[in-house]
């Protein structure tokens, strides 16, 4: 349809909305289709592949310059299935794969590709993008399948992740009271406060992350955000935080205007 709104006012017309929800799916198809141009180095046989699930072109594009065999798309609200992960790596000339599913609802689709795949598979269960992009940097190709699958999962451990986006309910979770439209931060999958504003967001995650004991912190910045608005918080960031190193990189990822990796 031109005009989103013509089922809306319809159904006003015939009783009360509640809620309304809305998704671009024309948007999500062209993510898919920009997922298979990516470039991919060639995977040698007998080498160690890794396969990821992405949720955002920008992310997909960082994962493939770390030297990924194959990315699936998906994430939040937009799960791949057993099978999408199956083929994702069962054509490739190797019979060593890792899988990282870098969403916590992905991690037991990526588990059932393993057990019907005759191929070496480990899943390292990432549950972050931060802590997918942790291992990829601790991987090995000519490795040991056991003993690189260990690293990478070591790799991992002391990464924090923040993630912003907006509230869709009103509710209290762990003693945090949330209003529907207000922007919420989450540390380490945990809904650790809610703010008014994005910036203000950001910068409470950082203190209560105890970013200032850290060294590096990257932001991946979504589809609902633009490079200078991104930019401008990182520099917000940099006064704050004279010790930190921050790094501001395109994620394309939807409902989320950041994740945040905490190093």
């Amino acid at each position: 349809l031109e005009n989103r709104y013509v089922p809306i006012d319809y159904i006003m017309g015939i009783g009360t909305i509640t809620k309304v929800a809305m998704e671009n799916l024309l948007a999500q198809m062209d993510d898919i289709q920009k997922a298979a141009q990516l470039k991919f180095n060639p995977v040698e046989p007998g080498t160690i592949a890794v396969v990821v699930v992405s949720p955002g072109q920008g992310l997909s594009k960082i994962f493939a310059s770390l030297g990924v065999a194959n990315i699936v798309a998906g994430g939040q609200s937009m799960n791949p299935s057993t099978q999408d992960i199956l083929a994702s790596f069962e054509n490739l000339p190797t019979d060593k794969v890792i899988i990282l599913p870098n969403n916590k609802n992905i991690i037991l689709a990526a588990n059932q590709a393993k057990e019907v795949t005759v191929k070496n598979v480990h899943v390292i269960p990432t549950r972050t993008i931060p802590q997918g992009l942790a291992a990829m940097l601790a991987l090995q190709p000519d490795g040991e399948l056991d003993s690189v699958a260990e690293k990478m999962t070591k790799a991992y451990s002391s990464v924090k992740t923040g993630e912003i986006t907006i509230a869709t309910r009103t509710v209290e979770i762990d003693g945090v009271s949330v209003k529907d439209g207000q922007v919420i931060a989450l540390l380490d999958g945990k809904l650790s406060l809610a703010s008014e504003s994005v910036e203000q967001g950001v910068m409470d995650l950082l203190a209560k992350a105890n970013a200032e004991e850290a060294e590096i912190v990257s932001m991946f910045y979504g589809e609902n955000m633009t490079h200078a608005e991104a930019n401008r918080i990182a520099d917000l960031i940099r006064e704050k935080y004279s010790n930190l190193n921050i790094e501001v990189q395109e994620g394309g990822q939807p409902h989320y205007q950041f994740i945040i990796s905490i190093e």
